[in-house]
């Protein structure tokens, strides 16, 4: 495994361990200020880093639970792709009522976060 590989690696982790402890000001600091966010195959879904902050903050304020998980993972150079489930629970830490399996493709320029592409539901 190459250098560049482990760092795409070890940001994009971050980028989940921040992400499942809902810390916006840690999961913000994986991107870059201009990342892109993508839907396949819709296209681009928002840009810049305080769209980020807006949208994933009020998710991360809205949930008692959270937390997502790579079921699969690719690497090559700065792109990871993962298979992820993620599981969130709104009113009750112990009861899971949203759960959902999607592919999320990460490039990773200057060790964060470019542009992320969903796929998936």
């Amino acid at each position: 495994m190459t250098e560049l590989e482990l760092t795409t690696i070890a940001i994009v982790d971050k980028q989940l361990d921040a992400y499942n402890n809902r810390d916006i000001d840690a999961f913000a600091a994986t991107y870059h200020d201009d990342v892109e966010i993508h839907a396949f195959p819709g296209g681009l879904q928002y840009q810049g880093k305080d769209k980020l902050i807006e949208r994933y903050g009020q998710k991360f304020a809205s949930l008692k639970y959270l937390n997502a998980s790579s079921l699969k993972r690719m690497v090559e150079g700065n792109i990871l792709v993962d298979h992820e489930l993620a599981e969130s629970a709104t009113e009750d830490v112990n009861v899971i009522d949203n759960s959902v399996t999607v592919i999320a493709a990460y490039e990773v320029i200057d060790g964060l976060i470019k542009r992320v592409t969903f796929m998936g539901r």
